[in-house]
């Protein structure tokens, strides 16, 4: 089964989910400064509700920011290994080398076909 790579990896996945969290939590923060401002402002009283959604907010800040805060305190470690990184690394100079050998090889059969073309000419 392949890995998953790029923004889903470990440490990135982590962070990516401290931040949606956080974004979660900022949200229901809003929603409760909201529902405050219309309790003084209006006849309503939706008090209950701006406790509600600012305990929803102030956990999942803080969810947010303790999975952000381990991730952070953890080392980057590449999922990749030296051994196959080296491995990529060879492949990669064994390709450029066969298509540099074909250039080089293409070049001495044009060079070649000019000589011939000035020695008819």
């Amino acid at each position: 089964m392949a890995q998953l790579r790029g923004a889903w990896d470990g440490r990135r996945r982590a962070v990516t989910l401290g931040m949606i969290s956080n974004v979660i939590g900022a949200l229901a923060a809003a929603g409760a400064a909201i529902a405050a401002w219309f309790t003084t402002m209006g006849q309503t009283d939706l008090t209950q509700w701006a406790l509600i959604l600012a305990g929803i907010g102030g956990v999942f800040v803080a969810k947010g920011t303790v999975i952000l805060a381990i991730a952070e305190s953890r080392p980057y470690a590449p999922q990749d290994g030296v051994l196959e990184l080296q491995q990529r690394l060879t492949a990669l100079e064994n390709r450029l080398s066969s298509r540099n050998s074909g250039l080089v090889e293409r070049f001495e059969q044009l060079e070649a076909e000019m000589a011939n073309l000035r020695v008819r000419g």
